[in-house]
């Protein structure tokens, strides 16, 4: 995962803003075609560089941002009369503004996860700029507690990222090292997008394989990447079942939507509750609801191992109904479980 484009742009705006900076559009514009003319390309945040030419932004992408900051900051700024495409802070700081509890909540949300991820050093603010926000940020952190980490630290190395964000923009072939069993592996991959998902980020990729398409590489697991200037065409279908994943473990093939697999769980009524009021998968759907009160539920996975996990969580009050290939395995993990007596002594 990394922060995309018009977050920074419009971070980096409230930012000016609030150190009372004009901000000109055209002067933006202009700024970010100079830095183009000396291959400044990686400090502008005005500069579009998803193609190989790489131009500044338009003037409307520009109010498109400034938009997004009168939505949820209202009084945050204003044009400057008798001058075009110029505006000003109207309080001595935007931050204050932040009253919207759902920007709040949503700023709260992020400042966390960059905070945890060191993702900050891939974003335009420096220590004071980060204390600020924090500080304006404090009293609704205090109705917060995120629990969920993830299962391996892993402190982003902006280096790194910026790498495979501009591989995956340029739709370059890239080599990577990873760390399988403490051995380093060398795989030629198609980046296609940095993934968020169960609290880890991994790099979703195209592979040629004899069996396999599709990978995700967890990206502290990845030692480096090397540059192969060999360009790929993206893979439609690859980008929808990117859009589609559930779960860090999916299975892709050609025409996948095809084979995906249909599992129904019955849910016992004493924790039914949960899962009418949460989605485990994005696929979750209520069937029905049993004349005992139990929970019929279906899910669509693109391999039964997707769902195992959330199977044996719940166990005894889950229970597969369908499929009966999906039902022996976790039975069968269930009974090797109970005759392992080591873990009883």
């Amino acid at each position: 995962m990394s922060i995309t484009n018009q977050t920074a742009r419009v971070l980096e705006l409230v930012r000016r803003f609030n150190k009372g900076e004009i901000v000109n559009i055209e002067k933006l514009i202009e700024e970010a075609q100079e830095d183009i003319l000396t291959n400044n390309l990686e400090n502008n945040l005005w500069i579009n560089n998803d193609t190989k030419d790489p131009k500044p932004v338009s003037e409307k992408t520009i109010r498109r941002d400034l938009d997004v900051i009168k939505k949820h900051l209202p009084d945050c700024y204003e044009l400057i009369k008798g001058e075009k495409g110029s505006y000003k802070s109207i309080t001595k700081d935007a931050f204050d503004n932040f009253i919207n509890a759902e920007f709040m909540s949503l700023m709260v949300q992020m400042f966390n996860l960059a905070n945890k991820s060191d993702l900050f050093s891939n974003f335009d603010l420096d220590d004071n700029d980060k204390k600020i926000l924090e500080s304006k940020i404090k009293d609704s952190k205090k109705c917060y507690e995120f629990k969920n980490k993830p299962f391996e630290t892993f402190k982003s190395d902006s280096v790194l990222l910026k790498k495979l964000e501009n591989k995956i923009k340029l739709q370059e072939y890239i080599n990577i090292e990873y760390e399988i069993n403490g051995k380093l592996n060398k795989f030629e991959v198609k980046p296609y997008k940095i993934v968020f998902i169960n609290e880890n980020f991994y790099l979703a990729c195209e592979i040629e394989h004899e069996q396999l398409e599709f990978a995700m590489y967890r990206l502290s697991k990845i030692k480096s990447v090397e540059d192969t200037q060999k360009i790929f065409h993206k893979n439609i279908e690859i980008e929808d079942f990117i859009k589609d994943m559930q779960t860090p473990f999916p299975f892709y093939r050609r025409d996948y939507k095809k084979y995906l697999i249909n599992v129904v769980l019955e849910v016992d009524k004493s924790k039914a509750f949960y899962f009418e009021n949460k989605k485990y998968l994005k696929s979750q759907e209520k069937l029905k609801t049993l004349d005992n009160g139990n929970l019929l539920l279906s899910f669509k996975v693109t391999q039964e191992m997707e769902i195992e996990e959330l199977i044996k969580r719940w166990i005894p009050f889950v229970k597969v109904v369908e499929p009966k290939s999906l039902k022996k395995k976790i039975k069968d993990d269930l009974v090797i479980f109970l005759d392992d007596n080591s873990l009883f002594e």
